[in-house]
């Protein structure tokens, strides 16, 4: 049993993309979206941020070690509290119209977590508690701002639709600007915090287990722009000469340095 668990472990890494995948043809058949927060939520969502979680669950069970013994693995793992914000915003948002964005997303980064089935690059004996907290903030971290970072493209949209006066079904099922405002910012300040907190937490493991910051150097580097880039975006909102349309602008280009964090914490560099 236990060899037959191991070997479908290889398979149980689509479950996930296969999953959001059937949620953003579920959400994409039903826009233009309602607004009726007691229909809002289709089950497809939920199931399939549950699914992702019980094989999230199940490969750790298989490997004896947490599942984030590669960037891949993160990814998969940044990927679900993704996913899973987007169902609480769905809630505070009363909107479905945002799901097949955010579920398309999740399908390209639990599809490139599954596409990359390498071994842990960090041994067993570091990955500490320690090293459990600094990975569990950062991708929740990651998690929320590339969450922001499309709740801020979708505010972008909906303020082009309104100013050409173009007020179809699908601007009017949009959560209003205001609300869309507030989630990314509230994303965003939330995201950069826990991301800062486990970075912190990250440096102290490094010095616990003599790991050179030279071995990390280009992670540690994109890691600080996206600190810094976000931590700009609530101080550039507090100045009158700049519009929450620069905002928007600066949280839909965050996702940028996002994938550097992505792309330089699947290189050995």
């Amino acid at each position: 049993m236990s060899t037959l668990f191991h070997a479908m472990s290889d398979l149980w890494r689509w479950i996930p993309p296969l999953l959001y995948g059937w949620a953003a043809v579920a959400y994409g058949s039903r826009l233009p979206a309602t607004r009726n927060p007691d229909t809002a939520s289709p089950s497809v969502g939920p199931f399939a941020v549950g699914g992702h979680f019980l094989q999230l669950l199940a490969l750790s069970v298989a490997q004896q070690r947490f599942p984030f013994g590669t960037m891949w693995e993160a990814l998969s793992v940044s990927t679900l509290v993704f996913s899973g914000a987007y169902l609480l915003l769905e809630r505070l948002a009363r909107s479905t119209a945002l799901g097949l964005p955010f579920f398309l997303l999740s399908v390209v980064g639990t599809g490139l977590a599954a596409a990359h089935n390498e071994p842990a690059r960090w041994p067993v004996w570091v990955q500490s508690t320690l090293f459990a907290a600094h990975v569990s903030l950062g991708v929740v971290g990651i998690g929320l701002l590339a969450a922001s970072g499309l709740l801020a493209a979708n505010w972008l949209l909906l303020y082009r639709l309104l100013r050409g006066r173009r007020f179809g079904a699908f601007a009017q099922t949009m959560p209003d600007l205001a609300t869309l405002d507030r989630l990314f910012l509230a994303s965003s300040s939330l995201g950069t915090v826990l991301l800062a907190i486990g970075a912190v937490l990250g440096l102290e493991w490094m010095r616990s287990y003599h790991i050179h910051l030279s071995a990390v150097f280009w992670k540690s580097a994109t890691v600080l722009l996206v600190l810094v880039w976000n931590a700009f975006i609530p101080v550039l909102r507090r100045r009158q000469a700049w519009s929450s349309t620069w905002a928007a602008w600066m949280g839909f280009l965050s996702l940028v340095p996002l994938a550097l964090v992505v792309w330089a914490g699947t290189r050995a560099l």
